[in-house]
């Protein structure tokens, strides 16, 4: 069996439980292949359990378990596997929605992939080369636990392939899926995303009970689910993404759910410039969504949750009505709920508000207390009250 031996005084986390090696945390390793499994010890040699060697970011690998004989052969993925189906048993038994989570990772036992469910069309996305050299068995082994029409893959730690079909049974995209009863199209084969974040389901239920008349500004509107459900909720919408294909996917989930696209209006545009452009309109809005990407850099800007949230905030202030709501969304991991609500507090000093809500993952992405950055999506409700 191989070793990795951590820094000296680098072993609490992993004593802990922590189910993710950081590169940063090494000091020594035998030379190993992607998927390897090996034994982490200590800089005094005391063993902290198998892992198996995957590198993604600045991880090395994932946590097994405290057994250093487990094989990940097809019974121990079944055993993952059957236990994440019965922890979603309501969602397979659920009539408004067919599009879930089925297997989140670290979540639920072994991290490097997850495994999503649209309406019986299973998506596997491999963030780690290391857990894609078990793909005969994890197939295998969903086969034989799940029911599904058709199986595809997505690997998201190559960039350059495309997704996969893996499954005999073929399926015509876009597809179609019902969420809280309400209708999304899903495209597994343009790009990384597949046309709705699953993880933000809760978070558009609540959009759609917020006791509000409208108008809705909704920022990095992607295919506008936050969109249709304040459409649903009566309110009339803006929407705004740099991408054009984005306005495209719009317009066909507002169809969808028989939305009057003569009420809500699209724009291909820069968000700080949209800001602008409402002040100049003296457009004002009830409900103003910001759920920005962690990262993005073009022309103009480099934009960053951790350094720049504050400016979406302060540019919105101004066109929200007096006892609007601004729905504050991020998904940045290394970004902590402590530090997200202090900026916010920070941003809103001098300004009369109330945090009604935070919200997180659904219960279908589910998370440990073993590995915190699992908890990554952070959703805060803030009434202005002045």
């Amino acid at each position: 069996m191989k070793n990795v031996i951590l820094k000296h005084k680098h072993d609490k986390k992993y004593r802990d439980g922590y189910l993710v090696l950081e590169e940063a945390d090494i000091f020594d390793r035998d030379t190993m292949t992607e998927g390897e499994r090996f034994v982490l010890k200590t800089s005094e040699g005391a063993e902290l359990g198998l892992f198996y060697y995957g590198r993604q970011n600045r991880g090395a690998g994932y946590k097994i378990g405290d057994d250093l004989e487990t094989r990940l052969d097809v019974s121990y993925f079944k055993g993952l596997f059957e236990d994440a189906k019965g922890e979603r048993e309501a969602l397979y038994n659920a009539e408004h929605t067919n599009a879930f989570r089925v297997y989140n990772g670290e979540g639920d036992g072994l991290g490097g992939f997850t495994v999503d469910d649209y309406d019986g069309h299973f998506l596997i996305q491999w963030y780690s080369k290391g857990i894609y050299y078990y793909k005969d068995e994890i197939v295998e082994s969903l086969r034989e636990v799940f029911h599904y029409k058709t199986l595809h893959e997505k690997l998201r730690f190559d960039k350059n392939v495309p997704t996969h079909r893996i499954s005999e049974e073929s399926v015509e995209f876009p597809i179609i899926i019902t969420e809280n009863n309400l209708f999304y199209t899903i495209h597994f084969e343009e790009g990384p995303m597949t046309g709705l974040f699953l993880d933000q389901r809760d978070v558009r239920n609540k959009i759609m009970s917020l006791d509000l008349e409208g108008p809705m500004l909704n920022l990095f509107a992607y295919s506008g689910g936050f969109s249709v459900a304040a459409a649903k909720n009566g309110m009339e919408t803006v929407s705004v993404d740099i991408a054009k294909r984005s306005l495209e996917l719009i317009e066909q989930n507002f169809a969808l759910n028989e939305i009057n696209v003569d009420k809500q209006l699209l724009y291909t545009m820069d968000v700080f410039d949209m800001l602008k452009y409402c002040l100049r309109k003296r457009m004002k809005f009830d409900l103003i969504v910001i759920d920005p990407p962690s990262f993005s850099r073009s022309k103009k800007k480099r934009f960053s949750v951790k350094d720049n949230y504050n400016e979406l905030i302060e540019g919105a202030l101004p066109v929200l009505n007096r006892g609007g709501y601004l729905v504050l969304s991020t998904n940045a991991s290394n970004y902590t709920l402590p530090h997200f609500k202090k900026m916010i507090n920070e941003t809103l000093d001098g300004r009369r508000f109330e945090i009604t809500d935070i919200m997180g993952l659904p219960k279908d992405f589910r998370t440990t207390t073993h590995y915190k950055p699992s908890k990554y999506l952070k959703v805060v409700f803030v009434k202005i009250l002045d």
